[in-house]
């Protein structure tokens, strides 16, 4: 398994810093942050090493923002939606597979960039979607992974999962926005939960793309 380091230009006049683990395989695997959820944090760190543990490449994204620490205005977010684009485009050549995990801001931006990669069929690992997600996962196949408990994910966009064929959708009971809870070792066993969700779903997509 080898690590690299891509540097991008970006809008924010940062160069935004891209990690790309690779071992061989033909699947790539690009993981969508949070707008405040890095993928140093448990949720996505998890994600990140079940993918890399079943065999799988993977490009792990960070944002113009981010890198240049400021916040993101609402009126930036169609030149975030195609820095992102862009970024994939390049990052994922070569690969047949696709695979996006993403959470929160991220489900948009990988909602976005699927709707525009059409050389590519690609499955989706969507994580605390956004009501404004709901969009693109009603076009996306994959799965969903959704706290009972959070509030950014409105009880109307949770009943409209069921026209979401082709996504199979879990619950994370008494978890919110960071399916993480007060406690802290109800916390820890939520974790160890998700990935064996993310393992998994990585085996099931794997039979998929082998099949």
């Amino acid at each position: 398994m080898e690590h690299h380091l891509i540097y991008e230009e970006s809008f924010w006049g940062h160069d935004v810093r891209l990690r790309h683990i690779t071992q061989g395989s033909n699947t790539l695997v690009v993981f969508f942050p949070g707008q405040n959820y890095s993928c140093e944090l448990p949720v996505l760190y998890y994600a990140v090493q079940s993918a890399t543990s079943q065999g799988m490449d993977a490009l792990i994204l960070e944002y113009g923002f981010q890198s240049a620490r400021v916040a993101l205005e609402r009126e930036q977010r169609s030149i975030l939606e195609e820095e992102v684009l862009q970024m994939i485009r390049r990052g994922s050549e070569g690969y047949e597979q696709l695979i996006f995990v993403s959470k929160s801001l991220g489900t948009l931006l990988a909602g976005y960039t699927a709707k525009h990669l059409t050389n590519h069929s690609i499955h989706h690992l969507y994580l605390t979607p956004l009501d404004s997600t709901l969009a693109y996962m009603q076009h996306s196949k994959g799965m969903v992974i959704y706290g009972a408990k959070d509030s950014l994910f409105s009880e109307e966009s949770r009943a409209k999962l069921t026209s979401c064929s082709e996504l199979k959708v879990h619950k994370v009971l008494d978890a919110g926005h960071g399916l993480e809870t007060s406690d802290p070792r109800k916390s820890a066993e939520l974790i160890s939960q998700l990935v064996e969700e993310y393992i998994r779903f990585f085996t099931s997509i794997e039979e998929i793309y082998s099949s």
